[in-house]
């Protein structure tokens, strides 16, 4: 199963053992883009637990309101999360993120996607 959606804040791509989610370069990820984009990605994963592959690296500005959001209804289904990152300025909001939110499922920064789907536990491919 292969599937793929797109808003105006990010692109999602679906296989049968990851979500990846490609962030795109807006002025500012606000809790109403927040919730669209926890909205499309249940929809996507149709109540399938799994774990999620957030780019952020276009990320500029996101404000608290949206990462309280994202932190607690935005972490449903989500079976273990990885952001990948690239400094300094998506490294500070991962930082932010991490630092005032207790997770609920398992998450962690990183700067390179090998490592990342490693974390995962999903083994890179052509697919992925």
């Amino acid at each position: 199963m292969k599937k793929t959606h797109e808003n105006t804040f990010a692109l999602y791509l679906l296989t049968d053992d990851l979500l990846h989610i490609i962030y795109k370069k807006v002025p500012c990820i606000n809790v109403k883009a927040a919730e669209l984009i926890v909205k499309d990605r249940m929809e996507l994963q149709e109540g399938k637990i799994m774990p999620v592959l957030c780019d952020i690296r276009e990320v500029r500005n996101i404000d608290k309101a949206a990462r309280d959001y994202l932190a607690l209804e935005g972490s449903l289904w989500i079976k273990k999360l990885a952001f990948l990152i690239y400094p300094p300025v998506t490294d500070m909001i991962s930082a932010i993120y991490l630092d005032t939110h207790s997770q609920k499922v398992p998450t962690r920064s990183f700067t390179k996607k090998a490592e990342a789907l490693a974390y995962l536990g999903i083994t890179e491919t052509d697919d992925n």
